[in-house]
């Protein structure tokens, strides 16, 4: 069985033929802010388990420090059976190769999750058994673990999770000490795939990549999508310092691709794939973006289907193995370039590069991209990147979980390009360890107005107090206008602590021909998903 990502209907967008606009009663929220999926008593007992462990995911405040090492992952995946699937420096981790899963491991500050889940489809499409491990989930936990598009069911994860349970309390017991939430779910995700027979694991990492958990097991393909500034409290404060930790994952042999273009710390990336032997394929020099063709020029803007087009040109991979020795070597094509016509559903030029690295990445595992495989890219959608809830009696809104700089500049350039003219209302809230300021400064050129929020169910938040202060005291999002140079320009924000709340605000101040725009954190996504579908679906 092969599982859509996400819900999508017209195009991409979620439409229906009338919506209720009006905020429904508190009662009515919670419910329509829930899944409509019913948990027994023992996954509840599990997953309360599961979240009692250390989470980075949750630390109220950045710079909580913890003893961040790959020992304690190692041992674990070694109790649990799977040493094979380790990284190591001896030959004995390539000769299990043909023994193991192929291993596809992404690392990037933006466009990761993107990139996994577009290599995850095609080889589905291509006749393959993936598995998919990705974080944070928007709603619900299972959908960190999927099969072929399908995430974990609740009786899947209620076991999976169990079957930690005695090997977490023998390593809390031991010097080593017990895993970590992240490093639980890494590799429940393992044990996962491995129960379900997959061909091929596409990992993703948490955070940076050197001390990431999923950074221990033998990757076939690694890839760093893109470098900037995240996480800084973690990873360090430059560029290169970020793209360092990132490059982290290269392995002796294995070939690694990046679509990374910022000097700096592109240097980085090609300074550390020569010292780890790591044969590097990087975008512009390797494989070229070519004869773009955005959907969004080839009619109105408004009407016109979200994505675009485009060719990849790239020399084709071979590999050949003895089986004597159980090496693979690689040669590339070094004749005539290949040129691979791609087309996407996903809207953003981000997304151009991320499809281009993900189809490399199906190249280096010497796997033929076919039609097949390309009519999946073609159609995929993903919830919360650029999705787009058409309501029909009301504003178009557009729920992104972008929540660093880089990816607010992709989502503002959408915006400009696709809705420029029309009342733009945002809905802003973010984590305590992002640069609020600055995504604030990139989002103020597209936006009449912005509301402030929080959500409420990781304690990560910023409070609505700072993000006013934050908002009043950056000069780049205050109005340069003003009647009177001695009259201080009227705010351009206001604050609601309840998301739906916000949310509704927005969608009353936008008006009928009007765009929302939600964005700031996967947290506040979260919490406003699904709500925003039950408002398309409660009179489908």
């Amino acid at each position: 069985m092969q599982c859509r990502y996400n819900v999508g209907f017209a195009g991409g967008a979620i439409a229906s033929s009338s919506i209720a606009l009006r905020l429904p009663s508190r009662s009515l929220l919670r419910r329509s802010a829930a899944m409509p999926h019913p948990k027994s008593a023992a996954y509840q007992s599990a997953t309360r388990w599961l979240y009692d462990r250390i989470d980075y995911e949750r630390m109220a405040r950045p710079g909580t420090r913890y003893r961040f090492t790959l020992d304690r992952m190692r041992d674990l995946i070694r109790r649990l059976g799977h040493a094979n699937c380790l990284a190591g420096d001896s030959p004995t981790s390539q000769k299990s190769a043909a023994k193991r899963a192929g291993i596809v491991h992404v690392a990037g500050t933006k466009g990761k999750g993107s990139v996994c889940t577009m290599i995850s489809t095609m080889l589905t499409a291509a006749g393959y058994r993936v598995g998919l491990y990705t974080s944070p989930h928007l709603v619900d936990l299972e959908e960190r673990f999927r099969v072929n598009g399908c995430p974990a069911s609740p009786s899947e994860m209620t076991d999976l999770i169990n079957a930690m349970r005695p090997v977490v309390e023998e390593m809390s017991n031991e010097e080593i000490g017990g895993p970590t939430f992240f490093e639980l779910t890494t590799a429940i995700a393992i044990e996962h795939f491995h129960r379900s027979g997959c061909d091929y694991w596409v990992l993703e990492t948490g955070l940076g990549g050197r001390l990431d958990s999923t950074n221990v097991f033998q990757s076939d393909v690694t890839v760093i999508s893109s470098i900037g500034l995240d996480h800084q409290h973690v990873l360090g404060n430059t560029v290169e310092q970020i793209a360092k930790e990132k490059a982290g994952i290269f392995k002796t042999g294995v070939p690694a691709i990046s679509g990374v273009t910022r000097p700096s710390a592109r240097d980085v990336i090609r300074q550390s794939a020569k010292d780890t032997g790591a044969p590097l394929i990087e975008i512009g020099l390797d494989f070229q973006i070519e004869g773009i063709r955005d959907h969004a020029l080839t009619a109105d803007p408004l009407d016109a289907p979200w994505g675009s087009s485009f060719d990849l040109v790239h020399r084709r991979s071979h590999k050949a193995s003895d089986s004597a020795s159980a090496t693979t070597t690689e040669t590339v094509d070094a004749a005539q370039p290949m040129r691979t016509s791609v087309s996407l559903s996903l809207e953003g030029q981000h997304q151009i590069g991320n499809a281009a690295i993900a189809i490399l990445a199906l190249d280096r595992l010497g796997i033929p991209v076919g039609p097949e495989s390309l009519d999946a890219l073609s159609e995929l959608q993903m919830d919360a990147r650029l999705e787009r809830f058409q309501l029909p009696s009301g504003p178009t809104v557009i729920l992104d979980a972008a929540h660093n700089t880089d990816s607010v500049a992709a989502l503002v350039a959408t915006i400009q390009k696709r809705f420029a003219g029309r009342k733009t209302i945002g809905v802003f809230g973010t984590s305590v360890d992002k640069d609020a300021g600055a995504m604030l400064s990139s989002l103020r050129p597209c936006l009449d107005q912005v509301i402030l929020t929080r959500y409420h169910g990781n304690p990560r938040f910023v409070p609505t107090e700072t993000l006013i202060n934050i908002a009043s005291e950056t000069p780049a999002i205050t109005d340069p206008a003003s009647p009177n140079p001695d009259t201080p320009p009227a705010p351009w924000f206001s604050a609601n602590d309840t998301p739906l709340a916000a949310c509704q605000t927005a969608i009353d101040a936008a008006g009928p021909d009007g765009i929302v725009v939600v964005c700031g954190s996967f947290f506040l996504a979260a919490e406003l998903r699904p709500w925003l579908v039950g408002l398309v679906l409660q009179e489908c």
